[in-house]
C-alpha cells in the first residue's frame, strides 16, 4: 500500500512517497495539515499516535512560520524588511536576531557565488511584478535605472542593524527566508518531542528522523515541464532539499517565457535553466543555493556545488537535459528512470 503526497502544479516542486509497510495501521499515525504562508502552500506531516501532542506541535510549527513571515515579508508594511527598505539611504534599522542571521547568510552566499544570489534584487523584482496578478515586461530604461540600485555589497550589517547605503535600494528574502522558516519549524517539532515528520513549503523540504518503519524518506522531484510527472527520485533522512524552477511564476509573451528567477547583472530572467535542485544540511542553505545554482547554470553552478561539503545538486537545462553533481547518483535509491520515460512520450 502506498500513500502519496501529491505534487502541486507550480507550487510544490517536491513530493514524498510514504510506504505504509510495517507501520500497523498507518492511517491513524499520519497527521497532515496545510496552510498558505510565505506565498506558498506549507504542508506539515507528522507521524505520532497521540493526537493532542501532534496537533499542538503542528500548530506551534505553523505559528513560528507565520511569526517569521511577519518579520521578513515585503508584503507586510511594518515588517523588519519593509522598515529596512523604507530607510534605504537614510539610517540603519535595528532588527531581530532571526532577520540579522538570514541576511548575514544571504550575503555570505552572495559573496561565494559572485552575486548569483543577490537579495538586493528588490527594485528590479518589483518592476516585473511576478508577485501580482499581472506580471509584465518592464520598460528597458526603467529596468536599467532599477538595476543600478542592485548591489549586495551595499548592504551593511553592524551591531544588530541593517543599512542599505543608497536610496532606492530594497532587499527581498524570497530566495532564503522560506528555507529558514522550515528549519525553524522542524526545530519546533523536535522541541515538542516529534520524531518522524516532514515539512514541504512549495519546494523547500526538510525531513525529521526516518519513516515510522525506520527506512529513509523517498523524495520525488517534479518534472519541469510535466507537473504531474517525476523528474528523479531518491531516499534520504535528516537532510534538506530545495528546488527552484522557471515554472513557478512566469508569463509568456511573443513566444518567450519570462520567469521570476532574475539575473542580478542583467535584470532579466535567467536563460538556459529549467530547474535546479540542491540537497544539503539546512533548508536555508538549500533554498539559497538552488537559486544560485539556477542562475549560474549547469557547468559553473555544479562546479561550485562540487566544491561544497555535504551538498549535491541537479540541474535541468533548457534542452531538457539533466546534469548532476559528482555525488548525486550516490544518493540512496537515486533514479532518473521516470525522467527518461517521460522524455520518450
Amino acid at each position: 500500500m502506498l500513500h502519496t503526497l501529491t505534487c502541486r502544479t507550480f507550487s510544490t516542486l517536491l513530493c514524498i512517497f510514504i510506504s505504509a509497510s510495517g507501520c500497523g495501521k498507518p492511517e491513524s499515525l499520519i497527521h497532515r495539515r496545510s496552510q498558505f504562508l510565505m506565498g506558498t502552500l506549507v504542508e506539515i506531516s507528522v507521524f505520532e499516535k497521540d493526537e493532542n501532542i501532534v496537533q499542538l506541535a503542528i500548530q506551534n510549527a505553523f505559528d513560528e512560520i507565520q511569526r517569521l513571515e511577519g518579520l521578513m515579508s515585503t508584503h507586510i508594511p511594518n515588517s523588519e524588511i519593509s522598515k529596512i527598505n523604507q530607510a534605504a539611504g537614510i539610517e540603519p534599522v535595528p532588527v531581530s536576531p532571526e532577520v540579522f542571521e538570514v541576511i548575514d547568510r544571504a550575503l555570505y552566499w552572495a559573496e561565494q557565488t559572485d552575486g548569483a544570489l543577490d537579495i538586493s534584487i528588490g527594485p528590479v523584482q518589483e518592476l516585473w511584478a511576478f508577485e501580482g496578478d499581472h506580471p509584465s515586461l518592464p520598460d528597458k530604461n526603467t529596468l536599467e535605472q532599477a538595476l543600478s540600485k542592485v548591489d549586495y555589497r551595499k548592504i551593511r550589517l553592524e551591531n544588530q542593524t541593517v543599512f542599505l547605503t543608497d536610496k532606492g535600494m530594497s532587499i527581498h528574502l524570497g530566495a532564503i527566508a522560506k528555507g529558514y522558516a522550515v528549519d525553524r519549524a522542524i526545530y519546533i517539532l523536535q522541541e515538542k518531542d516529534i520524531h518522524h515528520a516532514f515539512i514541504n513549503a512549495g519546494g523547500d523540504l526538510k525531513t525529521l528522523g526516518h519513516r515510522p518503519d525506520r527506512t529513509a524518506w523517498k523524495i520525488g522531484l517534479q518534472h519541469p515541464r510535466k507537473p504531474e510527472s517525476i523528474l528523479a527520485s531518491f531516499s534520504l533522512s535528516v537532510k534538506a532539499v530545495a528546488t527552484s524552477g522557471d515554472y513557478q511564476k512566469y508569463f509568456d509573451q511573443d513566444g518567450t517565457r519570462y520567469h521570476h528567477i532574475l539575473n542580478s547583472k542583467t535584470g532579466y530572467p535567467v536563460i538556459g535553466t529549467m530547474s535546479a535542485t540542491v540537497i544539503t544540511d539546512t533548508v536555508m542553505d538549500a533554498d539559497a543555493l538552488s537559486t544560485a545554482l539556477f542562475v549560474m547554470g549547469a557547468e559553473k553552478g555544479l562546479a561550485f556545488i562540487n566544491s561544497l561539503k555535504n551538498t549535491e545538486g541537479l540541474v535541468v537545462d533548457q534542452n531538457n537535459i539533466p546534469h548532476l553533481s559528482q555525488g548525486m547518483e550516490n544518493l540512496a535509491d537515486f533514479s532518473l528512470e521516470s525522467f527518461k520515460e517521460n522524455l520518450s512520450h
